[in-house]
């Protein structure tokens, strides 16, 4: 419980810095054109943001999150993330709390605005530093690593269709999963839509997480932004439901590379399992199966 304090003085904290930060580049682009605002390439060099959210499972057990956002952006193509986090999860009449598995990003995009669509490619490399041991059902209990890669292509003017898919590299660290999102601009509000899909094989007696989400971004004074998330599972692998709350300057955009895609903020909350729930035992019904630890 001790714990609870700190935690809270430390969201104080960031949301502050967020706010002053923000504030300071906001007016650094307070003459940029609306649409060009929300470009990856106007995103700031230096972004943070906080994450809450809520899941439960089709299995019984029910987690919350919160999660800390930082990105860094030595150059408009390339970023570097981190998301340390504390959760709290209950399955029946147990209970358990502490630091989340803090996952590790790097990705590259290239834009050219020059073709058709002005597609927008993105490669990138995840890793996630387990803090908790194997089994454990606040992470997956052991170090993983990700590669995967994405696309964004914009047929109308304001509106961008996005889809990224990403695999583990190393065993017993989950499936992967395929992301597909609409993103309409309507100035300082935008909506999406998406669809998930698990990709690789299911837990015994498991099917494979399917799932449709929906979420609102509002952009308070560029690049501060406030966005709230939604997800719900079509299939028992999937999260029966998720809701999330992120507010900050490490969301502006449409890319995963600005945390603008609907999946990658219930990813920064929930980590790999907002979208894929089985794959993360390294031998068949091992203790780490989707239906021991509730969450199928």
């Amino acid at each position: 419980m001790r714990s609870l304090p700190i935690l809270g003085g430390t969201l104080a904290i960031i949301v502050v810095f967020t706010a002053r930060v923000g504030v300071a580049q906001s007016s650094q682009l307070r003459r940029a054109d609306s649409t060009v605002a929300r470009t990856d390439d106007a995103a700031p060099q230096f972004s943070t943001g906080v994450t809450a959210g809520a899941m439960s499972f089709t299995g019984g057990r029910n987690e919350q999150a919160l999660s800390i956002v930082m990105q860094f952006r030595p150059i408009p193509w390339l970023s570097f993330s981190a998301a340390p986090g504390f959760g709290r999860t209950t399955l029946g009449t147990l209970s358990s709390q502490g630091l989340t598995d803090m996952p590790l990003a790097s990705a590259a995009q290239y834009s050219a605005a020059t073709l058709r669509w002005s597609p927008a490619f993105t490669g990138f490399l995840s890793t996630v530093l387990s803090t908790g041991q194997s089994g454990s059902t606040l992470g997956i209990g052991r170090t993983s690593l990700a590669a995967g890669a994405g696309l964004s292509v914009s047929p109308v003017s304001h509106t961008h269709l996005s889809a990224d898919a990403s695999r583990p590299i190393t065993i017993g660290t989950g499936n992967g999963s395929a992301d597909f999102w609409i993103s309409r601009s309507l100035g300082s509000i935008t909506p999406s839509l998406g669809y998930s899909a698990e990709i690789g094989t299911a837990d015994s007696a498991a099917s494979l997480a399917r799932s449709v989400a929906g979420g609102v971004a509002f952009s308070i004074a560029y690049p501060i932004t406030l966005a709230i998330d939604g997800s719900h599972g079509l299939s028992s692998g999937a999260p029966k439901w998720a809701v999330s709350v992120s507010f900050g300057t490490a969301f502006s955009g449409i890319s995963p590379m600005t945390g603008g895609s609907i999946f990658g903020r219930l990813k920064n909350a929930f980590g790999s399992r907002a979208t894929s729930s089985s794959g993360y035992s390294k031998t068949p019904n091992g203790g780490t199966s989707c239906r021991r630890l509730g969450t199928c």
